[in-house]
């Protein structure tokens, strides 16, 4: 063989070579523009902030008509492959460690998707004193292959499910599952679990690139569009590190570290499709941006299948790389440095799957500078489904011919179509001199791109738009497509636990935006969190959720605190309790706003308690109370109070004695000065003291004995050592308010339970106690307030109005109807309201039956066709003193603070079924009330407020018996109308 000797001492000579070959160019930075056209300069130029676009040599750069479509940084050379890293379906790669698996969950009230946490081996953050987070989490679905231990045999090789153990054996699997440290296998029949400290590479199953490149697509240009149309470009970063990381154009953002005009000190902020976080960027680092249109795909994206069978002397090693020289270093052929291309060594064969919208591909072919004058190649471009090649080159000798392929185009691309870049040896047809065979043959496919249809692409992406919002899945949008607007806004917070990031976000244009979901409630489920934020405007915007059709929150989004994440709105909080162990159907709505306002929906979150706030007392059982103990374990005289008056029931009476703990957590409470989410600072109580002396609650923590955190309320005289809380003087059987802040008075402690203590003999009743991480949260938890609805008040209260309901609530009978409740309003006029049907009917004769059973004649008046809130009136009411009516409250929404009694007709003469209830949601126009104890609510029930009028009536039900009351506004508004006159 006498040509191995030769091929040998040519290899040598080519690893004797730099890596990075580029003759006598002297300036740092070149580029190449879209048309072909060089520039270059020592000086890289105005993208030191991230309202700056780049320039080189006075040319725009990632915008305007001729942007790049590469630049270079001469003083820097390609990295080699790092020994660790993360790989994605795009190509990019993440170098670093892979140290931990997370499934999809709730991080900081926000939904992230699976992914896995790698420690970078360069420095990405934005300065090196960056207090934030140390690692990157990258989206376990854009991942092709995981690295912990280079196999040199690998490099730019996949292959699908399979795991290379750092021991040489390789596993083949059918299925495979992630834990945090490690991974368990279906092999075959056999189940196997392995840590990642065993495993050198894992190669996951082959998904469609195409579909992977939509789904990035749809995350960088929401909508499949960006303003201005411009910078509809993608931009990928390779560093002499070894990252490589693409994103567009809107997802970059700049930033200096001393000299703005020295490119040096610039970083720049970057955040691909597939990373949770922005990666920071150092120039200095950055050897090459490869730029292009949205509409073309670099082919380097595809993944490919090398055939060389019919190589001879080169038939050991040589197998096709990415951007690289066959030979490693950067490709160049002819005059023309790369800006991405595959070496290969001939004869190769490349075949790709071509996406299913490809139109037409370009490319250039050459023999590599490493081959100097010497190799002989022929390229040829062909598709699957032709028998001709597309393009063919003359025979091609030495590098320093570069021959363009052309604009190749074709019609449809048939399904699974491939597009196949052969280079041929030319060894029959080799001009003389040319080295025979295949030695030399060190070929270059130079910047290789796939044209896609435009208007396909667009529409692709637009319909996939929509699911590539995270919190949306598991829900259905029933919008209409055409009345949303997505778009890629930064997220504009200096945070803790998070920094400036960018986010997919949405407008609602025409219609509200509306997505559903039918769930089972159950008690790890009561709590709904609805976690959304903008930055600009003011509350135009609004959120609202109805479950089963009831509306149960309706509230404008507020604006985010951009460096105080403690102050800033929380979650939005529905609590399901009404709904429990029931199927029901969840929808929630985005109101329609102005263009300037896109909605970030961060999370959508089910949960037993909510992550801001920690009701303790909310309505405890009977069960709960008896099994109260003191701090020694004994039994203590702990009492449930679930008396018809006591507006906010049930409660908990602590009678004068040793401490009551009334509460322990299995997970601590976390008190801190600036409370994370699932941490926290404040508590708020309301209590009622029975008699003479004070009261007291104490913290329970790990250093108890030794540094006890306890407070007094309702005395200036507590023991040395215990914070006194105001007010520190009360009247007995008064409800009172308090509040506390936690880290103010004892510091950064970890509560493990909560006890009560009642001094002076005289009990106390508590309820409504509450740890939350703000005191501005509160809001978000409906709590009638004790003070405002003046609780005692309510005894004395009913009292007084039961004897005029009686006189002023009545039945009415309709033909072929049941019985309905209605209440006098109008005694001069005998006008009663009452909740009507679709069969009402104006001028309908009817019966009106006192609750002493005197019937009267009487006719239906109007309707009000939205609430079906309806009028009656009697023929004649007698002024005998046996009649009484209340007035209808003219109020247009409600206010969650204040309780109201319900009433309906009873069974037995001369009474009413009645109850006092508080709010347990509520919008402007709605409330679900807790359920009535002493009877079955019924719909149409009466409902009056604290200022003894009537404020609506019970217009459905909940499956747990909990009235749903509607506002009686529109009695008021329309009253002529409904009158008749």
């Amino acid at each position: 063989m006498p040509f191995r000797p030769a091929l040998l001492s040519v290899f040598l000579l080519v690893f004797a070579l730099p890596s990075f070959v580029f003759g006598d160019e002297e300036k740092r930075f070149v580029a190449m523009l879209e048309d072909g056209r060089i520039v270059e300069d020592d000086v890289l130029r105005n993208w030191y902030s991230g309202n700056a676009m780049p320039q080189l040599a006075g040319q725009s750069l990632i915008h305007g008509n001729n942007p790049m479509r590469w630049m270079i940084d001469r003083s820097l050379g390609p990295a080699e492959m790092p020994n660790a890293y993360i790989e994605l379906f795009s190509g990019d790669r993440i170098p670093g460690h892979t140290n931990a698996y997370s499934p999809a969950s709730v991080e900081y009230q926000v939904d992230v998707p699976e992914y896995f946490t790698v420690t970078p081996s360069f420095s990405f953050r934005r300065s090196p004193d960056s207090r934030y987070r140390s690692d990157v989490r990258v989206k376990r679905d854009f991942v092709r292959k995981i690295v912990w231990q280079q196999q040199p045999s690998l490099i730019d090789r996949h292959v699908p499910a399979t795991v290379f153990l750092k021991n040489g054996r390789e596993i083949s699997f059918r299925a495979i599952r992630f834990s945090e440290a490690g991974v368990h296998l279906l092999s075959g029949r056999e189940r196997m679990t392995i840590g990642f400290h065993e495993v050198a590479e894992i190669h996951l199953e082959n998904e469609s690139v195409w579909e992977k490149h939509l789904d990035e697509l749809a995350i960088l240009f929401p909508d499949g569009k960006t303003e201005p149309a411009d910078q509809q470009r993608l931009v990928q970063w390779e560093t002499s590190d070894g990252l490589v990381a693409t994103t567009c154009v809107q997802r970059i953002d700049a930033d200096s570290r001393g000299d703005n005009n020295n490119s040096d000190r610039w970083v720049h902020g970057i955040q691909p499709a597939w990373s949770l976080d922005p990666i920071w960027v150092e120039c200095r680092s950055t050897w090459i941006r490869r730029s292009w249109p949205m509409h073309e795909m670099p082919l380097f994206r595809l993944p490919f299948q090398e055939n060389r069978s019919k190589a001879m002397f080169s038939r050991n090693g040589f197998s096709a790389r990415v951007n690289r020289g066959i030979l490693a270093g950067t490709a160049k052929s002819g005059e023309r440095t790369s800006g991405w291309n595959f070496g290969v060594m001939a004869p190769s064969e490349l075949s790709f799957t071509l996406p299913p919208i490809a139109t037409g591909f370009q490319t250039f072919v050459g023999i590599d500078q490493a081959a100097h004058d010497r190799g002989c190649i022929r390229g040829l471009v062909k598709v699957s489904w032709e028998s001709s090649p597309k393009f063919q080159s003359e025979s091609i000798v030495g590098s320093e011919k570069l021959i363009d392929a052309g604009n190749i185009h074709w019609g449809e691309t048939p399904k699974n179509g491939q597009l196949i870049l052969e280079a041929d040896m030319a060894h029959e047809s080799r001009p003389d001199g040319a080295d025979p065979f295949d030695i030399r043959d060190m070929t270059n496919w130079i910047e290789p791109r796939i044209e896609l249809d435009k208007e396909k692409l667009h529409q692709a992406i637009y319909d996939r738009t929509p699911r590539t919002m995270l919190a949306w899945q598991g829900w259905t949008l029933e919008s209409k497509r055409e009345d949303l607007k997505f778009q890629t806004i930064r997220r504009r917070v200096e945070y803790a636990h998070e920094v400036l990031s960018w986010r997919e976000t949405v407008i609602a244009k025409n219609e509200p935006l509306r997505l559903s979901m039918k769930k089972k409630i159950d008690p790890d489920s009561r709590y709904l969190e609805v976690n959304v934020s903008k930055f600009d405007g003011g509350d135009e915007v609004e959120l609202g959720v109805l479950v089963n059709g009831i509306p149960v929150l309706e509230q404008p989004l507020k604006n985010t605190n951009t460096h105080d994440h403690v102050n800033s709105p929380p979650p939005m909080l529905v609590d399901l309790d009404p709904f429990m162990d029931s199927e029901v159907t969840i929808e929630l709505t985005q109101s329609v706003g102005p263009d300037n306002m896109p909605i970030d929906w961060r999370g959508i979150t089910f949960s037993a308690k909510p992550s801001f706030l920690r009701p303790v007392l909310d309505a405890p059982s009977l069960a709960d109370v008896e099994a109260m103990k003191n701090l020694d374990g004994e039994s203590v005289d702990a009492t449930w109070r679930n008396e018809i008056r006591l507006v906010s029931r049930p409660a908990v009476e602590i009678a004068d004695g040793p401490w009551v703990q009334i509460a322990s957590f299995d997970q601590p409470i976390e008190i801190r000065e600036r409370p994370l989410p699932g941490q926290f600072r404040q508590m708020r109580f309301a209590f009622q003291k029975r008699g003479k002396g004070y009261v007291q609650i104490r913290l329970l923590h790990a250093n108890d004995a030794e540094r006890p955190a306890i407070y007094s309320v309702a005395t200036s005289k507590a023991e040395k050592g215990v914070v006194e809380l105001q007010p520190k003087k009360v009247e007995e059987d008064l409800w009172e308010i308090a509040h506390a802040d936690i880290f103010s008075n004892f510091g950064e402690i970890n509560i493990d339970g909560i006890a009560i203590q009642s001094t002076g003999e005289a009990s106390s009743v508590w309820d409504q106690m509450v740890i939350s991480s703000s005191a501005s949260h509160y809001d978000r938890l409906v709590s009638i307030s004790p003070i405002n609805n003046r609780w005692d008040d309510w005894q004395k209260r009913s009292d007084d109005l039961l004897p005029r309901l009686m006189k002023a609530t009545v039945e009415i009978k309709r033909p072929k109807k049941s019985p309905q409740s209605a209440i006098l309003f109008d005694i001069n006029q005998g006008l009663f309201a009452t909740l009507g049907d679709d069969d009402w009917k104006r001028g309908e004769t009817i019966e009106i039956i006192r609750d002493d059973g005197k019937t009267f004649q009487g006719k239906c008046l109007g309707m009000d066709p939205e609430s079906k809130f309806a009028i009656a009136q009697i023929e004649k009411v007698e002024q005998s003193g046996e009649w009484a009516h209340f007035d209808l409250n003219s109020r247009d929404k409600f206010d969650p603070q204040f309780a109201y009694m319900v009433i309906q007709a009873n069974e037995k003469p001369d009474s009413l079924s009645w109850d006092i209830c508080r709010p347990l949601t509520f919008t402007k126009t709605y409330e679900i009330l807790s359920a009535p104890e002493p009877f079955a609510c019924q719909v149409g029930a009466i409902v009056i407020d604290r200022d003894h009028k009537i404020a609506g009536f019970v217009v459905a039900l909940t499956p747990s018996g909990a009235p749903v009351l509607a506002i009686g506004h529109p009695l008021t508004e329309r009253l002529t109308t409904l009158m008749g006159n």
